[in-house]
């Protein structure tokens, strides 16, 4: 059933009063709001009815409301406005790109650390997979007859290495002409993009070569979807502390743990990759983040997601300012990584 535009307005009031006070709200309060112009009696009526719809919930007799994950849900969804951060922010934020980084690890790091500056919330930021990324130049060198050492460096200025076991064994003059070949094939392009098609273009190798290529590529391919283990960098992990909801330290320590596991962290980002996730309590899966909102942004390479980065703390959470510092900050770690590789 949609609200009218009465109850909306009402509800607006309430979630944005409670998120500055963590305070159930009484219909007194809100009849002093000179935005209301309601009496205190039309006010409690349609309170009564937003919580019998499950929009609002009186934690104890006597007292005032409480928005519900659904009335944040409804916030988010319907009223909640992007906000200017002004321009001395915005130029802060700008500086602060151009005079830091060089490479993207480094990147999101700082981006981290920016965010849980501005929004007193806690951040985190993950690096992407390699296989997203493009390709500046690889490297195939000789351990033994039947080990060979992968190293992959990105025009993003990421360096990997993988260890990779043949079956046959390779020359150092053989791996030198496949470093060639694979080094123009991959030119431009991403490691995600890299197609064993390529094969069929190598006249200039031997039958031997062809078949250590054969048996490289897959390799390859394995090691950057399945070894490649991205970093996931947070910050302002006692910052959950300073809200009321949190001064149980079971939960909090549950919470501390969780931001702690990297894979736990990866995996929920991973699986993130929208321009703005909002993800409000009982939506988020991991059982830590059940009394919390996970707000996810993504930044790009030519338009393409590779990455997630975001803030995690109370579903009284300010949105209005938090999608829109994720927002501006997107914008510019996007700059910033065009920048970097071009």
């Amino acid at each position: 059933m949609a609200l009218d535009e009465r109850k909306l307005k009402i509800l607006d009031a309430i979630v944005k009063e409670y998120i500055s006070t963590a305070d159930p709200v009484g219909s007194r309060t809100l009849s002093k709001n000179p935005n209301m112009n309601m009496s205190p009696a039309t006010i409690r009526n349609e309170m009564a009815d937003l919580e019998e719809m499950g929009y609002l919930y009186q934690p104890h007799t006597s007292a005032g409301r409480v928005p519900s994950e659904k009335a944040y849900r409804l916030y988010v969804d319907q009223l909640m406005k992007i906000m200017d951060l002004g321009n001395i922010l915005q130029e802060e934020i700008k500086s602060a790109y151009s005079a830091y980084m060089n490479e993207i690890t480094g990147i999101i790091e700082h981006t981290a650390q920016v965010l849980s500056s501005l929004t007193n919330y806690t951040s985190f930021g993950i690096t992407p997979h390699t296989k997203y990324l493009n390709c500046k130049y690889m490297r195939l060198i000789p351990v033994d007859e039947h080990r060979v050492l992968m190293v992959v460096v990105t025009k993003e200025k990421i360096v990997r290495n993988y260890n990779i076991r043949l079956k046959g064994q390779a020359a150092e003059s053989e791996l030198e002409r496949i470093n060639n070949v694979l080094n123009i094939c991959l030119k431009d392009i991403t490691l995600n993009d890299f197609s064993d098609q390529i094969i069929d273009k190598m006249d200039s190798l031997t039958v031997n070569e062809i078949n250590l290529l054969q048996e490289i590529i897959p390799l390859l391919k394995e090691a950057l979807t399945e070894k490649d283990v991205v970093k996931v960098y947070s910050d302002g992990m006692d910052k959950i502390f300073n809200f009321p909801e949190f001064f149980d330290i079971e939960k909090a320590k549950k919470f501390i743990e969780t931001l702690n596991h990297n894979n736990i962290l990866a995996n929920i980002l991973e699986n993130n990759m929208e321009d703005l996730n909002i993800q409000i309590g009982d939506e988020n899966k991991i059982q830590a983040f059940k009394d919390c909102s996970l707000i996810t942004a993504t930044y790009k390479i030519n338009g393409r997601p590779i990455g997630t980065f975001g803030v995690v703390g109370p579903t009284r959470m300010n949105y209005d300012y938090v999608v829109s510092v994720l927002n501006f900050l997107r914008e510019e770690l996007n700059a910033h990584i065009t920048r970097l590789i071009t």
